[in-house]
């Protein structure tokens, strides 16, 4: 079966007249969202007794979502345990409930909610957000589904599903536990469905719930390596073991693990100094206690590209120094926090952004607008006239323009300064009534996604 579909939603209606009674059959089929699907996932199982679900990826938050654990419903669910993009935790959940039968092929990559009324199939994975991808990580994909009810493609899905149902496994606790070694290092690499960017503050910004984040520390210190410490390194550097370039840390191994980033801020002298970007080796040092680092130009993500600090975020994170011991140091003197840490302290303190900062914002906004074929002579005259913060006020203040709906054709809205304002690091520059006029815009439009 074959069918064009417009750039906007359809409900394609027919009727069916069965060759053997004479009755008619209304027929169906409806393209249905990433929040639609799920909904209507959700209707259907609340309706039947009986449903076939092969959905090769399963996030938290499953069981809720579509109401598996509904008295009365017996199912069959196929996954892709394998693949290492089920929640593990969520599937232990899911064997526990009673008429539930679950398995994994190895293969499975298909989205197929099937009930004897009606079936949907697409791209819409079984999780809270309709991903595997998890949390606020997973707000901003974008799923197409078809909700089909013709008895004889239902007919042909049931076969289809029973089939790979019989080449399944059963999922048992080893499986699990394979799977969730699998789970943990996949979900750090995970795309984040966000442009990519190479500034760190900005691309947390986009997705602050990305699991890659943990893995970056800040490093604030008073207190140099103990001096035997110090002589060992030296000594690895002379015999050749390590390379000049390598230092270390001690006593942080509780804090700092292998394969982390280390964002380092000397405070030592009258005003504190970041010591730039360090990569913590893979190889344990041969002393204990000790975690050796590299300097790196740059953080690397799978996921999120290569990111640099940029200088005044850097002057921003060293300002926070006395305040980080203060909060979350042993001797007073030296501490480590993750980069979530870092940005809700920035945030509780007010540490006040540079309006000149923000002048530079829009200034990316406008050339990355140019990058995509949209050209803003206006926007640009705006800059030139009145500065960053009070252009962003009138475009906020105002209508909504003729280069907001261009962004909104060419999905990037992130590219507006609606978008931009409401960036954590930017809100303080702006009344709440502005913030609230943005997000209202934004969110009339569809930017965010529906909780």
């Amino acid at each position: 079966m074959t069918f064009g579909l417009e750039a906007h939603p359809v409900s394609l209606e027919t009727e069916r007249v069965d060759a053997y009674d004479g009755s008619s059959h209304s027929l169906e089929m409806k393209l249905l969202d990433e929040t639609a699907a799920l909904d209507e996932v959700r209707n259907l199982l609340a309706q039947t007794q009986t449903a076939r679900l092969a959905v090769a990826f399963w996030g938290k938050g499953a069981i809720e979502r579509l109401g598996l654990s509904r008295e009365g419903l017996k199912a069959e669910i196929l996954c892709n345990l394998d693949s290492g993009a089920c929640n593990p935790a969520e599937l232990r959940r899911i064997l526990g409930l009673p008429d539930i039968t679950l398995k994994s092929h190895p293969s499975l990559h298909a989205k197929v909610y099937w009930t004897p009324s009606a079936a949907v199939l697409g791209s819409s994975n079984a999780s809270a957000n309709g991903l595997a991808l998890e949390g606020q990580q997973a707000t901003s994909w974008r799923e197409a589904n078809i909700r089909l009810n013709d008895p004889e493609v239902l007919g042909e899905i049931a076969t289809w599903f029973d089939g790979l149902f019989n080449q399944g496994y059963e999922i048992g606790e080893e499986h699990l536990g394979r799977a969730e070694l699998i789970w943990n290092a996949r979900a750090r690499s995970a795309p984040s469905g966000t442009p990519l960017v190479s500034d760190l503050l900005t691309a947390y910004d986009k997705a602050p719930a990305h699991p890659a984040w943990s893995q970056v520390k800040l490093a604030y210190w008073k207190d140099y390596l103990a001096e035997e410490d110090q002589a060992w390194l030296e000594a690895e550097h002379r015999n050749g073991s390590l390379s000049s370039a390598v230092s270390a840390y001690g006593e942080w191994n509780d804090y700092i693990f292998p394969n982390d980033w280390v964002l380092d801020f000397d405070l030592r002298g009258r005003s504190p100094k970041f010591g730039g970007i360090w990569s913590v080796l893979a190889a344990e040092a041969a002393r204990a206690g000790m975690r050796l680092v590299r300097p790196v130009k740059q953080i690397e993500f799978a996921a999120l590209g290569g990111l640099t600090l940029a200088e005044k975020d850097a002057a921003r994170l060293a300002k926070l120094g006395e305040i980080v011991l203060a909060q979350h140091s042993v001797d007073g003197r030296n501490a480590v926090i993750d980069l979530s840490t870092a940005v809700g302290l920035m945030q509780a303190v007010q540490v006040r952004p540079n309006e000149k900062a923000f002048r530079a914002a829009m200034e990316q906004l406008y050339k990355d607008a140019r990058k995509i074929g949209y050209r803003s002579p206006a926007f640009r005259k705006m800059l030139d006239q009145h500065g960053g913060v009070d252009t962003a006020r009138r475009l906020i203040r105002g209508q909504a323009t003729s280069g907001f709906a261009t962004l909104l054709e060419k999905g990037r809205l992130d590219l507006s300064a609606e978008a931009l304002i409401l960036q954590p690091r930017w809100r303080e520059l702006f009344y709440p009534e502005e913030l609230a006029m943005a997000e209202k815009r934004l969110r009339e439009v569809g930017y965010f996604s529906k909780p």
